[in-house]
Order: C-alpha cells, then sequence, then structure tokens
C-alpha cells in the first residue's frame, strides 16, 4: 500500500512539474521527453501520448491527455494509465514565481494489479529490489536511492534552484469514471471497482482535515451470484487528515452506504477510524455503528442462501455497534453491542496472538429463543421418503438418516479459544433454561467445558465436560448433577402432557463418555449412567394400586372392605402417588436400561425393570410390585392370605412405541405373569389345607416338620407334571 501511495505521489508530482514547466517556459510539450526520462530513473515508464494544453478559464491551467505508467522492465503492461488530467492554478502567485495548484481533475484513471501463480506482484517491479534483479540497478545505486529517500524523509522540502516553491496541497481533487482491477491468478480471485466520483476538499498533507466524498461500484468473483458477479454500490463521506510522513491518518465522522447485489440490499453505517504507524508498527483504532438490517435479504443479495427459520421473521433484524483497536498481532473487538431480532447482545471480542488464532469471546444477553432458527419441521411423508429407514437388530424401526459429514477434526484442533457466554433466558427445543452460563476453553485439540449451569423448571443443572479431538475419532466425556427439576411444567413445554403427567421434583446425578468420528456417533456409542431420585411423585393416568388390588380379586382373596365394595366395584383415581423415588439407569449402545429402582406407592413397593431403545424408539417395562402391609391403603384393599406379604408380583408390564407414548393402552395385567401366579396361588391354597388338615402349624410364621413335608411332595407331584 505505501508503494502504491508514492507511485500516485510520483504521478501527481509529475503533473504538477509538467505544469511547472508550461508555466514557466511557455512551451509545455518541449519538456515531455524530459519529464519521461526523470521518471525512467525512478524505475517508472512514463509514457505521455497526448499533448500538453494550456487553459484559461475557469483558471490558468494544463489538461494532459491519454498517460500511462508501467515497470521500464514491463512497458507493454500498464499498471496505471488516465485518459485526461487538468490543473487549475492560482494565477496571483505566478507573479511571486510560485504554484499553487487549485484543483486537481483526473478523468478516466485505471489502476491494474495483478498476482501471477508463482506470487510475483505487478507492483513489486518498481521497488529496488526488483529493478536490482532486472538488471537495472546495482548495489551502489540501490545504496545511495535509499541514502536519498532518508534524506527525504528526515528533512523538509527544498526550494527549486530558481527559487521557486512546489506545494502539494491542493485544494480540490476530483477524479472521474475510473476503475480499479485486481487479480490473483493462484487465488483465482479478482475485484473490480468502478469509481464513479472521488472529490477531495481541501487536500493537503499538512495534518489539516479535509473532506472526501465518493460514489463506486465494486464487483467481486461470486460463483453463486446471477452471472458469477456480485455488484456492490458504495457511497462514502468522510473527513479525512493524513501527516507528510504519510505515517498516520485519521478518518471521521463516516457514513458509508452500502447497495448490495441485484435487489440493492442496503447497509448503512457510521464509523471513524485512524491509524498509526503505516510505515511501521502499525497501530489502529475505529468505531462503527450499523444500522438494522434484514440479513436474510443480504445473504441472498451476496448470492448466498438465506436459511429457511422455523420462525420466518428471524434473522431479519441486525444492527451493530462497536469499536476496534489492534496492531501488528491483536485485534480487539469492544464492547460490542448489538440487536439480533429481540435478543440484545453485549460483550467482547479479541484476538491476542494473530499468529496462533488465540481467541477470547464474551457474550452475555438478555433472552433468545433458539428455536425460532432452527430449520422449521419437515413433512412426515417428506422425510420417509427422502431415506429409507433401517431396521435395528431387536426388529424397530430407526428414523431415516441423511448422509452427515464427519466432525471437523482438523479445525477442532486449530482452535485457541476462550469463550464464556451468559444468557437470561433462553429457549432450546422447547425447553426453558434461565440463568444461562457457559465457560469453554479449547486449545491444542481439547475442548474444556469448565462450567455449564443453568436453572429450568424451579430447578438447577451443572454439568462439566470434555472432547479430545486429537486422535482420529473424537472422545468425549462429561458429568451433570441435577437438583429439584418439576416434571409438570417440563413435560408442558415438550407438549407431551396430553400423553402422559408427571407431577412433582427429580434429582439426577450422572456421567457418559464416547467417541466416533460423525456427530452421530457420539449419541450411538454413548456410555452413560444416572442415579435418580424424587419426591411426591405423581404419574397419570395410570394407578399401580388398582391393578394389584385387580388381580387380588381375581385370585378371590380379597378382604370386604368396610363399604361392602370390592375393588372392582370401588372408583379409583386415575393416577399414582409415589412418596418416595430412587434408582438407577444406564444407557449403552442406545438402550436404556432400568436398573434398582424402587417407589414406595401407599403400602406397595413398586419397582420397574426393563429398557427402552432409543434407535428403535420403543419401549418395554415391567412393574414388579410388593405389598407391605394388609391393605395397599385406606381406601385400597385387604387381603385375606399373608401369601401377598413381602412378595415380589410382576404382573403389571408397559410395552409401546415412543411415538405414540399411552400409558392407558401401553400398560396392563401380564397374562404370562398372571397364568404363572394363578398356578402358585392354587399351590399356596392347596398346601394350607394339607397342612391344615394334618394338623401342621405354621401360623407363627415358621414352618413346622408337617408343612415342609407337604411342600416337599407338591413340589414333587408339580415338577413331575411338568417333566
Amino acid at each position: 500500500m505505501k508503494l502504491i501511495v508514492k507511485l500516485f505521489m510520483l504521478l501527481l508530482l509529475l503533473v504538477i512539474l509538467a505544469v511547472a514547466f508550461v508555466l514557466l517556459f511557455l512551451d509545455p510539450n518541449v519538456f515531455k521527453p524530459r519529464i519521461e526520462k526523470l521518471a525512467a530513473q525512478q524505475g517508472v515508464h512514463l509514457d505521455i501520448a497526448g499533448d500538453l494544453g494550456w487553459r484559461f478559464w475557469p483558471s490558468v491551467g494544463i489538461d494532459i491527455n491519454d498517460i500511462s505508467v508501467a515497470s521500464v522492465q514491463t512497458p507493454d503492461e500498464p499498471l496505471a494509465s488516465l485518459n485526461s488530467a487538468s490543473l487549475l492554478v492560482a494565477t496571483k502567485p505566478l507573479f511571486n514565481g510560485e504554484l499553487q495548484v487549485q484543483h486537481l481533475l483526473v478523468d478516466g484513471a485505471k489502476v491494474t494489479l495483478t498476482a501471477d501463480k508463482a506470487g510475483s506482484k505487478n507492483w513489486q517491479k518498481f521497488t529496488p529490489q526488483e529493478r536490482k534483479a532486472a538488471g537495472e540497478l546495482t548495489e551502489q545505486q540501490i545504496s545511495d536511492l535509499k541514502a536519498q529517500q532518508a534524506q527525504a524523509d528526515s528533512s523538509p522540502a527544498e526550494a527549486s534552484e530558481e527559487g521557486r516553491s512546489l506545494s502539494l496541497a491542493v485544494d480540490k481533487i476530483s477524479i472521474t469514471n475510473s476503475d480499479f482491477y485486481y487479480k490473483d491468478l493462484a487465488a483465482e480471485q479478482e475485484v473490480r471497482a468502478q469509481l464513479k466520483t472521488a472529490e477531495l476538499t481541501g487536500f493537503n498533507f499538512a495534518n489539516n482535515p479535509f473532506a472526501l466524498s465518493t460514489e463506486a461500484t465494486l464487483t467481486l468473483q461470486s460463483a453463486s451470484a446471477p452471472g458469477g458477479t456480485l455488484p456492490v454500490d458504495i457511497e462514502l463521506v468522510a473527513t479525512m487528515r493524513v501527516d507528510e510522513s504519510l505515517d498516520q491518518f485519521e478518518l471521521r465522522d463516516g457514513k458509508l452506504e452500502l447497495l448490495v447485489g441485484q435487489d440493492k440490499t442496503t447497509v448503512i453505517s457510521e464509523f471513524s477510524a485512524s491509524a498509526q504507524g503505516l510505515q511501521g508498527e502499525m497501530s489502529y483504532g475505529a468505531s462503527l455503528a450499523v444500522k438494522p438490517f434484514n440479513l436474510k435479504e443480504l445473504l441472498a443479495g451476496l448470492g448466498i442462501t438465506a436459511p429457511e427459520t422455523a420462525n420466518p421473521d428471524a434473522l431479519t433484524q441486525l444492527s451493530l455497534n462497536a469499536n476496534v483497536t489492534g496492531g501488528p498481532n491483536s485485534f480487539t473487538l469492544a464492547p460490542i453491542e448489538a440487536t439480533l431480532d429481540q435478543t440484545h447482545l453485549n460483550g467482547e471480542l479479541s484476538i491476542t496472538d494473530i499468529s496462533t488464532q488465540a481467541l477470547q469471546l464474551t457474550l452475555v444477553g438478555d433472552s433468545i429463543n433458539i428455536d425460532d432458527y432452527l430449520p422449521p419441521p419437515a413433512p412426515e411423508n417428506e422425510v420417509a421418503s427422502s431415506v429409507p429407514a433401517t431396521t435395528t437388530p431387536g426388529g424397530g424401526k430407526t428414523k431415516p438418516q441423511a448422509q452427515e459429514e464427519p466432525l471437523p477434526l482438523d479445525a477442532i484442533r486449530a482452535l485457541n479459544a476462550t469463550v464464556q457466554f451468559d444468557f437470561g433466558k433462553a429457549i432450546v427445543n422447547k425447553l426453558t433454561v434461565e440463568n444461562l452460563r457457559l465457560r469453554v476453553t479449547a486449545k491444542n485439540g481439547v475442548v474444556q467445558l469448565s462450567e455449564a449451569s443453568l436453572n429450568t423448571y424451579q430447578g438447577q443443572l451443572l454439568a462439566q465436560g470434555q472432547l479430545d479431538a486429537r486422535g482420529q475419532r473424537a472422545k468425549a466425556s462429561f458429568t451433570a448433577d441435577m437438583t429439584g427439576v418439576q416434571l409438570e411444567p417440563l413435560l408442558n413445554d415438550l407438549q407431551l402432557e396430553q400423553d402422559i403427567q408427571l407431577t412433582g421434583g427429580l434429582n439426577m446425578k450422572a456421567k457418559g463418555n464416547t467417541s466416533g468420528a460423525f456427530a452421530s456417533d457420539l449419541f450411538k456409542q454413548l456410555n452413560a449412567e444416572a442415579q435418580l431420585s424424587g419426591a411426591e411423585v405423581t404419574v397419570a393416568p395410570l394407578n399401580v394400586e388398582k391393578y394389584f388390588c385387580k388381580i387380588v380379586s381375581l385370585a378371590q382373596d380379597e378382604a370386604k372392605s368396610a363399604d361392602g365394595k370390592t375393588s372392582e366395584q370401588r372408583s379409583w383415581p386415575e393416577f399414582t402417588e409415589m412418596s418416595a423415588l430412587e434408582g438407577t439407569i444406564r444407557l449403552s449402545n442406545q438402550v436404556l436400561t432400568v436398573e434398582n429402582f424402587e417407589a414406595g406407592v401407599e403400602q406397595l413397593l413398586l419397582a420397574t425393570q426393563g429398557q427402552l431403545n432409543l434407535a428403535a424408539e420403543t419401549y418395554d417395562f415391567r412393574l414388579p410390585l410388593t405389598l407391605q402391609e394388609q391393605s395397599t391403603s385406606a381406601e385400597g384393599c385387604t387381603v385375606k392370605s399373608n401369601y401377598w406379604l413381602n412378595r415380589s408380583l410382576s404382573l403389571l408390564r408397559c410395552k409401546g412405541s415412543l411415538n405414540n407414548l399411552s400409558p392407558l393402552k401401553d400398560c396392563g395385567l401380564d397374562s404370562k405373569a398372571l397364568e404363572s401366579l394363578t398356578g402358585d396361588y392354587a399351590k399356596y391354597k392347596l398346601q394350607k389345607e394339607l397342612t391344615r388338615k394334618l394338623g401342621g402349624d405354621d401360623a407363627n410364621g415358621e414352618k413346622d416338620d408337617k408343612t415342609k413335608a407337604v411342600e416337599d411332595i407338591l413340589n414333587r407331584l408339580l415338577n413331575q407334571d411338568k417333566e
């Protein structure tokens, strides 16, 4: 950039010198060869093909036509050219031998910058090193040039030998109908800028402010845009300062308006910017205020397909305010104030070490509904027809699986980041969470979740985890602790309250690990264990006490109640209330197995055994019941014999599909278990009767010799009958 500015200034100086010669010696074209030779001595091939002519209205000046600039190595490949330029000078200073430019007009300027596949750039051919490589300069000449440059940088400009002075302060510079073209063959990138108008009023290098305004059209290559090109109209106004050494500049009161794409999507921003140390260790700063715009329309204007969102109004209102500071190896965006639709965000972003891409991000938001930004649910028939379903070893049908990309392990390994997220409220998959806090670090291929905490449904969740991407497959592990989550509002938000109703608080401690090369592998290979506990949990519409009493009634062992009603005649509530709940569940190979699960239901002890197949989306559970007293409850049933006491009876079974969850239909008495119970109860009754007739007595719960003999005989007879 420094070289290009110097080339421009050299061209401007040569033009001003040409005007000085014309004004002082009256014959402008006589000095064309001398000017071209002077440029050649600087490694510049300057070709003034047109004539130099006088101008006397509205001010004294000179017109210059058809000028081109190229390297002396490649004179047929111009770096810059212009159709015409005019210099208007102040008349009065001429009588004192001074030249003061009032207005510089440039029309039809063209700048062409190229980089070949080897990385060689055409503007580098003007550097002393390239000129030496081309044999134009010797080592001594390069040393002399450096000495001259150092003297020019440290000494003020001297008057010419005639005592006349040239000033680079120009009251006004106007540039019209000009083109800028850049092409990188190696990167296959092409940029074209068409400058309609650009005006600099009060232009100077004395660090005094001058006005800048420009209108241009930037044309970018874009494979997704119509015709392969993307037009961007630019309107820019600002006040600028530049110092004499070109070492610093300042832009303030800036306004930038972009019209993107064929539909002219508008993005307007106000800004200010400054930079120091342009000739050495550069530092810079800026402030930016982007007014609200429609992000979906902008993406469409850029030729990028905007994501389809569940809420069509999502991504339609985005605004940004930020301050930027940086240096050669660092960058900071702070503070950041942004609005995304209804969400207000604050934070800061910094890259503390550009060489290692060390990133730090802090983001604080008030409320966001993430479901609004997810793709809308596809119709079931469309999903089913897109990819055929697969069959699990258990015979169930899994959901259709689309072809997926592997995990971006290389990108994860390259991460060097520290991220902090805080949200007051968020909705994710219909679940509402509050006071969300995430603390994540990523370095050397390991992503560490040091804290994930949130409040949800009157409870709290704390979690930690790690993702290791250093191998061929990602490895992940986690721990989680959930307390006091209320089940009823949770199911309401999941819209499952019509299928099953649960109330009460649930606690859980969990841990797990997984590995895989695809995101789906991480779920399929997940091995986890969780301990559950709860109090005053109710489940509906299911009453396990009713089912137990129904079994007792079928066995004709139900004692009469005080009101004379049997369990069949009684009106039962359509729920089960559990006084205490404890259990362990394990997940492996997408199968959730319930272990050691028990809950108190009045005087019954309810257990659960079985599995839930997540791949097939089916479940099969048995609910063994154990009666601990003669009566199930005050409003329940009372048994006549001790057969039912402290005996685990697995007679209730719930089996069905998760897609069509219905406890009333899925749960009922197990016919095979009921048949087994009938035989076992008949054996018990026969044993009791034989013992009574033989005079045996086990009233105190201890079996005498006669009772044991009867039991042994019955076991032999029943086993012989089975054989």
